[in-house]
């Protein structure tokens, strides 16, 4: 089964395309012509592709006890540096302690910085079941994995 396109992050864009924000000179080259040299670019493309091809993770303030409010770090004014999140993307992970010990039935919604992300079922035993009661442990670390195929293709978190 391959993985649907709404579950791959958007990639950046090449290189050659980008515009503004730096200038060749700021990173290797020949600030005259504002052109960047062949090993600047190479090394500039060998990390797009890295970062394309790799699954990201959050580090997320979790609140709640059995619906999971995860919010990435940078999500307030203290920093104004907040993860682009368009929306679950397969590998994405987000790593939080519990302040709660859950009580029954384990859901988990993402909050970025601009908007909500849906709320999902959130999964033990590597996605064979939904957590439950005492499954997700006050002051315990989860990471909270982003699978599509669950819940009918609705997509669900599996605590690692």
């Amino acid at each position: 089964m391959s993985i649907v396109s709404t579950a791959k992050p958007t990639p950046l864009p090449p290189l050659r395309t980008i515009s503004g924000g730096f200038t060749a000179s700021d990173i290797a080259g020949n600030p005259a012509s504002k052109s960047l040299d062949i090993s600047a670019e190479a090394a500039l493309e060998r990390m797009r592709n890295y970062v394309n091809g790799g699954g990201r993770t959050f580090a997320c303030l979790c609140t709640g006890t059995n619906v999971l409010t995860l919010t990435p770090n940078g999500h307030g004014d203290e920093d104004g540096v907040s993860p682009l999140l368009e929306g679950y993307r397969f590998g994405d992970a987000f790593l939080f302690w519990a302040q709660n010990t859950s009580t029954g039935a384990v859901t988990g919604t993402v909050v970025p910085k601009s908007g909500t992300l849906s709320t999902l079922k959130v999964y033990k035993t590597n996605g064979a079941a939904q957590a439950g009661s005492g499954d997700v442990v006050a002051n315990s670390v989860y990471w909270a994995v982003y699978a599509p195929h669950l819940d009918a293709a609705a997509g669900g978190l599996v605590l690692k």
